[in-house]
């Protein structure tokens, strides 16, 4: 007779991870949810526009992880704050890219040192070497999964 495999849910790496990032989503929004009413998908926008500059909606929800529905709900609500606007391709004048105004990057500049001493203190559980080898770890996970 054979043994019909299981999966132990504590143990299973793909929901471990699943989990945690979840957990960390969802601890580290409380950085800038109440203070500078901010969602996660608006958040995720701010970051990559600040990052990667003039980038169209399509290009957030490949860089943020997020859907098309998702992205467009949170651009509107950003655009009538003032945080970002619309700038029209001129190749194709139907898209347009999303830029953050001032506002935006004032508003970026407020969250971001509150947000790096919250990693921070996340990390504080880890010494130096095992920090680098996390980063690592997650490099390693990140580019096998981009191959299949």
């Amino acid at each position: 007779m054979t043994t019909k495999k299981t999966i132990n849910l504590s143990d299973f790496l793909p929901y471990r991870l699943a989990n945690l990032a979840n957990n960390v989503s969802e601890a580290f929004s409380e950085v800038y949810c109440d203070e500078f009413d901010l969602s996660i998908p608006q958040w995720r926008i701010l970051v990559n526009l600040f990052e990667h500059g003039l980038v169209t909606a399509k290009d957030l929800g490949d860089l943020a992880a997020m859907d098309k529905s998702t992205v467009s709900r949170a651009v509107k609500i950003m655009l009538v704050r003032g945080d970002l606007i619309k700038i029209v391709n001129e190749k194709d004048k139907r898209a347009y890219y999303l830029q953050l105004t001032e506002q935006g990057k004032d508003l970026y500049y407020a969250i971001a040192p509150k947000a790096l001493d919250w990693e921070s203190d996340l990390l504080s559980v880890l010494d130096v070497n095992e920090q680098k080898n996390l980063m690592l770890i997650i490099d390693k996970l990140d580019k096998k999964i981009a191959f299949k």
